[in-house]
């Protein structure tokens, strides 16, 4: 309606909804529709597109074995996403994954995994979960790994105290153009 212009939902099969009208979209009514693949992504595959050599996944699968933490950055719709998706499946399955996220986006390729979401809370706020929020209660679940989908604020200090406190190979997705601007 008019004092809530602005919709974020999700369907069924877990595709998310975005939808605005006036006065945030003054062209009418827009609604994008993302839709997720069924099957997941493997390494294999990634091989066979031509998106990755057989050095990097080697590199990964050392990263991954020796609990490194794994930052992967890129513009919007490059596959962060996606790799981060298929780096999951070189975790050893005994491992305990805490998968944090705004949004929902991630298919772990793992057993053991607890996913948490953000949530927007009521009318008044009431019932709103940040990131903040879920990385406090993840350290607080013996998490083996803890994985952020998506790095875009304050989250990223709380990720890096969550490192520092003897959290290793946690690995999250971040939105830049290059190495350092990821570090920036």
């Amino acid at each position: 309606d008019e004092l809530h212009p602005r919709l974020d939902a999700r369907l069924p099969d877990g595709s998310r909804v975005c939808a605005t009208m006036p006065p945030v979209t003054k062209q009418g009514v827009c609604i994008a529709i993302r839709r997720f693949f069924t099957e997941k992504l493997t390494m294999k595959q990634l091989l066979s597109f031509g998106s990755i050599s057989e050095d990097a996944i080697e590199f990964l699968r050392i990263c991954v074995e020796m609990k490194k933490n794994v930052l992967v950055s890129g513009g919007t719709g490059s596959g962060k996403t996606s790799l981060l998706n298929v780096i999951t499946g070189l975790i050893p399955v005994e491992e305990r994954l805490l998968i944090l996220e705004d949004v929902k986006e991630l298919q772990p390729q793992s057993v053991h995994v607890v996913q948490m979401e953000c949530a927007p809370g009521d009318k008044e706020g009431k019932g709103k979960v940040e990131m903040k929020d879920l990385l406090h209660s993840t350290l607080r679940m013996r998490p083996d790994r803890i994985i952020i989908g998506e790095i875009r604020g304050g989250e990223a200090l709380d990720l890096i105290n969550a490192i520092n406190t003897g959290h290793g190979g946690a690995m999250a997705t971040i939105h830049a153009s290059s190495p350092t601007q990821a570090l920036q």
